[in-house]
């Protein structure tokens, strides 16, 4: 924070809208005050992760997390404070003077993220300034991609040169190593080249739209492989990210449905046809983590993958990931011999999207690969069906799967409902069922004696009032709190109420430097009411904790009186006595006032 003058940080937050950023991760809907939506940070069904635009913060009642603006984007993009500042400066079109010493002392991940934002351009600004007659200008009109698909989806060529990308670099001040750490560039036992070359190149980006790796496909049949892809870094975690995911985000949320195919052109292919609300995977299968990503955005998923064997094989190991997420899961068969992108260039959008609704259910796709007439085939189709429906934690979901699956296999009438009520595993329906509740959920509340219950609701309060604050100042000191957790938060709301400024809440989780309490602040600014008698409450609870102050004092004195007594020291009996008599007179009148005596 040192780095951006405080003034900047503060101007940056104050513009910034945290549904706006936080809605590029999660759907989030209205809620009463707040929006609600499913936690980016942990897997749940229900949703338990809340923002509230009042007060530009986020908090999630299922793991804990919550904080600013700042907060979210370092905790999801796992990038610095200064980082994450000058995201939301880009967003808002604010610019951010940077000196050279300032870019050396960034974070990996920072360095890492300038680099990669730097290929893109590069990459980019070569294939739109390339000749008609390029091959990657040639192989662009083969594919039908159109400028404004290149330039929606960033696509770039790298050229046929051992260093094009590394010389750029250089003399932008990027070292060799950091394209390395990249994956942009090799290490030979000579010499550093580059890692791209000859190829067409598909930046991936994460939902924020920050560049974290790339793709890249050979224009000639000789080049091997066909598809190159960047490895894995601080920034980019294939298993996390799933490409035209960015583009895809509104058409996502509208439709509520995604179409999700294995490659890049596949995507690209639908896009040009109109087609919209499509992801496709980064060289992986599909994974949990990106099946939990598509559930933030929609209900629903479609897989569209090739016909050929592999694409099957693909195809049964992703239905998986995307049951248990909860996403209502269907699979577009495809003709033999077609991938997504040479059939809607064949049929058109209307042909695909006609395949798209004929998909088949869960049962249909099993029924269609699997040898029925053997019997031990026949069984273990029926088991892993059974398997895939159990491990939905959507009751509804699970109730329409079982009739698909006896409408397409009677002999599992009767059998597959008695095995969803009695489940083999021990976590299942039917036994000590967690269905339906967010296995990261917390449990009740935990217990808290009547001291700390009061601290928790005065702290409560100041957060929700800024008069109730400054009553609290003109009342008691930090260190009247017991509580080191909520004595620190009341330091920090005292030294927020400075000036004339508005009462800044996400700033003081921002600067509080403490996780535990940037926790615990956006937990009770989520759960405060906007009853009556705040004012007097706050009173109350002044009170209890000054007549708390006073009699451990008093206890303290008796104790100190006690062994005066014992060792005859009359001198100082007389003084302590006194001041005991005058600690009980403070007590007295602190409880008339109280009660307005």
């Amino acid at each position: 924070m040192a780095r951006i003058p405080e003034e900047l940080v503060n101007s940056i937050r104050s513009q910034a809208d945290i549904v706006d950023v936080v809605s590029d991760y999660v759907t989030l809907r209205r809620s009463g005050k707040n929006y609600m939506g499913l936690c980016p940070f942990h897997d749940e069904k229900t949703p338990s992760f809340s923002v509230n635009p009042e007060r530009q913060i986020f908090h999630c009642f299922g793991c804990g997390k919550g904080g600013s603006v700042f907060t979210f984007l370092m905790e999801h993009e796992n990038v610095t404070f200064v980082e994450a500042v000058h995201h939301i400066a880009r967003r808002l079109h604010i610019t951010i003077p940077e000196t050279q010493g300032e870019r050396e002392a960034g974070s990996e991940a920072e360095s890492l993220a300038r680099v990669t934002r730097f290929a893109a351009r590069f990459f980019h600004d070569r294939l739109l300034n390339s000749d008609r007659e390029s091959v990657v200008r040639q192989y662009a009109e083969r594919r039908g991609l159109s400028e404004e698909t290149i330039k929606s989806f960033g696509l770039g060529y790298a050229p046929d040169s051992w260093n094009d990308l590394l010389s750029a670099a250089r003399e932008k001040g990027i070292g060799a190593d950091w394209l390395v750490k990249a994956g942009l560039a090799k290490t030979g036992e000579q010499r550093t080249y580059d890692a791209f070359r000859k190829r067409l190149i598909f930046p991936i980006q994460a939902p924020s739209g920050r560049v974290v790796g790339f793709g890249g496909r050979a224009l000639s049949d000789e080049d091997q492989p066909k598809y190159l892809n960047s490895p894995e870094s601080p920034i980019y975690r294939k298993s996390q990210v799933l490409y035209g995911l960015y583009q895809a985000r509104d058409a996502l949320r509208r439709q509520g449905q995604a179409l999700v195919v294995e490659g890049y052109m596949d995507l690209l292919g639908l896009h040009e046809q109109g087609i919209q609300g499509v992801v496709a995977l980064c060289g992986t299968a599909l994974t949990r983590e990106q099946a939990r990503l598509l559930a933030r955005y929609g209900q629903q998923a479609y897989l569209v993958y090739d016909s050929d064997q592999a694409g099957v094989r693909a195809t049964w190991r992703a239905i998986e990931p995307l049951v248990e997420s909860g996403l209502w899961t269907r699979i577009v068969r495809l003709p033999e011999d077609y991938d997504p992108d040479s059939y809607v260039r064949e049929h058109g959008p209307e042909g695909f999207m006609k395949l798209v609704e004929q998909a088949d259910s869960l049962a249909d796709f099993m029924g269609y690969h699997a040898n029925l007439q053997a019997a031990g085939d026949r069984d273990e189709v029926f088991r892993t069906l059974a398997g895939l429906i159990r491990k939905t934690t959507n009751l509804v979901h699970r109730e329409m799967y079982r009739e698909e699956a006896e409408r397409r296999f009677p002999a599992l009438q009767g059998l597959l409902a008695s095995e969803l009520r009695h489940p083999t595993g021990p976590g299942g329906p039917g036994g000590s069922s967690t269905v339906g509740r967010d296995r990261h959920a917390p449990s009740a509340a935990p217990a808290r004696d009547g001291d700390e219950r009061v601290e928790r609701d005065l702290v409560q309060l100041m957060l929700s009032d800024r008069t109730i604050a400054e009553l609290v100042e003109g009342q008691l000191e930090p260190q009247d709190f017991k509580y080191p957790l909520y004595r620190r938060i009341v330091e920090q709301c005292l030294a927020g109420l400075g000036g004339e400024n508005a009462y800044d809440l996400s700033g003081l989780i921002d600067t509080i430097g403490d996780e535990e309490a940037a926790r615990v602040i956006t937990e009770l600014i989520n759960t405060s009411d906007s009853g009556v008698h705040l004012e007097q409450r706050a009173r109350d609870h002044i009170v209890r904790i000054k007549q708390k102050r006073l009699k451990e004092s008093m206890a303290r004195l008796m104790e100190q009186i006690k062994q005066m007594e014992t060792g005859g020291r009359s001198s100082e009996l007389n003084d302590a006595m006194a001041t005991y008599m005058e600690l009980k007179q403070q007590e007295k009148v602190l409880l008339r006032s109280a009660r307005g005596d």
